[in-house]
């Protein structure tokens, strides 16, 4: 008994340095990568940048040293992407470690990170590089590192691992939508995705976020168990797919997608977002993790997507949002020939999305107005709250990845409670009503979580008091934007 404690307690002593060369090791290539891609040479690796070549050319071979297998020869996944009337060429990079199991191995985890930023442009005669370590050399150097520990425990995967830098993020998710979009990869295969975006900060965010884990059935509980004796605490799994990521194409198509994250806390699309900066013992870590939950789930016999959870990412019944509207206002004189001029008039509030079904959403909203019109007397402004709802009519068959177009209809009722005429305030009650009830309508398109629209505002009712020039009613044209959250 003696001897085997004695034993058991030599081997630890002897794997412990072990441990902390193998950590020092990864942290010292973790700089070493993010060094590189993130450098003044590469440009800020912008999408359509010539410089982006070199990023390209660094991480194939990484790839090829770290053994990975190329997709039909090539690491390349080309793409096309429109921009106007130019055209420009795309650039995945996608390398794969093969499971062992006959059957799991043609079965996929996706560990991916988007290796293009922002580029650079001149400020004063002077050449400014936004070389985005943290966002997203940070990800790219961690997939790398990931993928050599996967591809030399190879034989310990029952699932293939797919090793995907991803092109053209910062200008729309263009690379992992073009993935999707070609089927690189047969999509029914992908039982998980994890993109690393921004993970070099995981000090100051006081932790990792696995956001979306959740769309694995167990995920969050998988992620507790993962992280609990770790040294990197579990900050936040929110109820998202994010969609400011990669993982917003893989979850439209029911994949669960898990954005590894450490927040926003480095200078966030700014120029000094440079390689110094970066957690690298923290980046360690988060490699470490992230190899561990691949290798749980290459190795299950069953990956069950959490389909209630995904589905309510990808198309919530209900959200709540900021709006705003812009146009100009008018009053109309309908017993007389002529109408008041046009004021830019506008209103803010908050604003609620129901689907009612695909094709109907209830859209109920508060704002605070501003109108009026301009008459020989003056500009008069009118302050007012304005509770109302549209029903929006869907037009087209939403589908992943395209906006969705509506028409609308709607009421609203106003609550005025200040006037001006020429800049000075007067009683309101004396020549105009306090309430003023109308109709909207309209059309627009919304997709993901922002939604525009073009309409109508018409008051029903006289809104004055004194009728001296026959009956005045309200009218207006609207833009207005909206952000779901």
């Amino acid at each position: 008994m003696e001897k085997n404690i004695y034993t058991t307690f030599l081997a630890l002593i002897l794997l412990v340095p072990s441990l902390i060369a193998q950590d020092q090791m990864t942290e010292n290539s973790l700089r070493q990568h993010v060094s590189i891609l993130a450098s003044d040479s590469l440009g800020g690796r912008a999408f359509g940048f010539p410089e982006k070549a070199l990023a390209i050319d660094y991480i194939t071979g990484q790839y090829s040293a770290a053994g990975f297998s190329p997709m039909d020869n090539s690491y390349i996944h080309s793409f096309i992407s429109k921009s106007g009337l130019t055209l420009v060429e795309g650039k995945n990079i996608i390398g794969i470690i093969e499971g062992t199991d006959p059957v799991l191995k043609n079965e996929y985890i996706l560990l991916g990170a988007h290796y293009d930023h922002l580029g650079w442009k001149t400020i004063n005669k002077t050449k400014v590089v936004y070389n985005g370590a943290d966002d997203n050399a940070s990800g790219v150097a961690s997939i790398i590192e990931a993928g050599k520990f996967l591809q030399s425990k190879r034989n310990e995967l029952k699932r293939s691992v797919i090793i995907a830098a991803f092109d053209g993020e910062e200008a729309g998710l263009l690379g992992s939508q073009a993935f999707v979009h070609d089927s690189v990869i047969d999509l029914s295969k992908i039982k998980a995705v994890f993109s690393l975006d921004m993970v070099g900060m995981s000090a100051k965010n006081k932790g990792v976020e696995l956001n979306g884990i959740k769309s694995i059935i167990d995920g969050e509980s998988l992620a507790k168990q993962m992280t609990e004796n770790r040294s990197i605490p579990l900050r936040k799994t929110k109820n998202v797919i994010e969609m400011q990521t990669d993982t917003w194409y893989f979850g439209m198509k029911g994949i669960p997608a898990i954005h590894v994250f450490t927040g926003t806390v480095s200078p966030y699309h700014k120029p000094q977002d440079d390689s110094n900066l970066l957690d690298y013992q923290g980046m360690s870590r988060i490699v470490d993790l992230t190899c561990d939950l691949v290798t749980d789930l290459a190795n299950r016999d069953n990956i069950e997507a959490n389909n209630r959870f995904i589905n309510h990412c990808i198309n919530p019944r209900f959200s709540i949002g900021l709006m705003a509207n812009a146009g100009n206002s008018h009053h109309y004189f309908r017993e007389a020939f002529y109408d008041a001029k046009s004021v830019f008039s506008c209103e803010a509030g908050v604003i609620a999305q129901a689907r009612i079904t695909k094709g109907i959403w209830v859209q109920p909203a508060v704002t605070w107005e501003i109108g009026g019109s301009n008459t020989d007397a003056g500009t008069m402004r009118m302050q007012s709250l304005n509770p109302q709802s549209d029903l929006l009519v869907i037009l087209n068959k939403p589908e992943p990845g395209n906006p969705s177009m509506f028409i609308i209809t709607g009421a609203f009722y106003r609550f005025n409670f200040v006037a001006t005429e020429a800049g000075t305030s007067f009683d309101l009650t004396k020549k105009y009503y306090k309430t003023e009830p109308g109709i909207k309508l309209g059309f627009g398109t919304q997709f993901k979580k922002f939604q525009m629209s073009f309409g109508y505002k018409y008051g029903i009712k006289k809104i004055n008091v004194v009728d001296t020039n026959g009956d005045v009613f309200t009218s207006g044209t609207y833009f207005s934007w909206t952000r779901f959250f």
